[in-house]
């Protein structure tokens, strides 16, 4: 190409560039914004809003609903059927709903779990309830064999259940998304102690299929979960991944307001 040419396409790109630009000021002039906001947060920009905006005022409402709704809900207190890990006079309950075959909680259990394990739970400061929100057929089966494992091991109870839990979330990738998860699942439950026999009576257990699922539809329900993992400690709610800091901060938070 030679250098006229050249120079004509640099010309011709820069012109493209100076009325696109001319083009977005006009734009922001016409419709009365302009780049006075571009250093500021959303935070900072917030007071600048309508306070009686549709869409704002319909946020709140809902977002206050639904605070109201979780503070009431029974589900935020032990229930009967929980297996309790701790201390059941901890004055902190730390509740997780999470699904076996959930990535980001497996990562809880590998990244956090033995540290609030050792500094909460051991001290007595933290009592913790696990419950089973499965996302699908293979989470499900998974929640009915570790629930059956600790009735089967109710001298080792709840110790057995949770331990059961951590080899279950520590193996996911090798059955949680695996067409022959129950295969998968039952080969680990052999070698954690149970009969062939036993695992298949445990996942064909429609009672026990109900009573889990149930729960998932009362959670779903009363506390709106959606996602897992979904902590609440002393009941305020912390949805998704939650790393130790950012746990600790909170329960932390709980303790001292326990103190008071």
């Amino acid at each position: 190409m030679k250098k006229s040419s050249k120079k004509s396409v640099i010309i011709s790109v820069a012109a493209l560039l100076l009325v696109g630009f001319a083009a977005l000021v006009v734009h922001n002039y016409q419709t009365k914004t302009s780049f006075k906001y571009n250093n500021q947060s959303a935070e900072e920009i917030k007071p600048n809003q309508n306070a009686q905006d549709a869409v704002s005022e319909a946020v709140n409402t809902d977002a206050a609903a639904l605070a109201e709704t979780r503070k009431n809900s029974e589900l935020l207190k032990i229930l009967p059927s929980d297996i309790v890990f701790g201390d059941r006079k901890a004055p902190v309950i730390l509740i997780e709903y999470a699904s076996l075959s959930c990535p980001h909680c497996a990562a809880f259990v590998r990244e956090s779990f033995e540290k609030i394990k050792s500094e909460y739970i051991d001290s007595g400061k933290v009592q913790m309830v696990y419950r089973h929100f499965p996302l699908n057929q293979s989470a499900l089966v998974a929640a009915m064999f570790s629930i059956c494992q600790s009735v089967e091991n109710k001298h080792e109870s709840p110790e057995k259940y949770y331990s059961t839990l951590k080899a279950l979330f520590k193996t996911q990738d090798s059955w949680a998304f695996d067409e022959k998860y129950a295969d998968k699942l039952e080969a680990i439950a052999k070698l954690d102690g149970m009969s062939s026999e036993r695992f298949t009576a445990c996942i064909a257990d429609k009672a026990l299929q109900e009573k889990i699922l149930v729960g998932r539809m009362d959670a779903a329900k009363s506390l709106q979960l959606k996602s897992t993992p979904t902590f609440f400690v002393n009941g305020e709610i912390s949805e998704g991944y939650i790393d130790y800091q950012t746990l600790k901060k909170l329960i932390e938070k709980k303790l001292a307001e326990v103190a008071k």
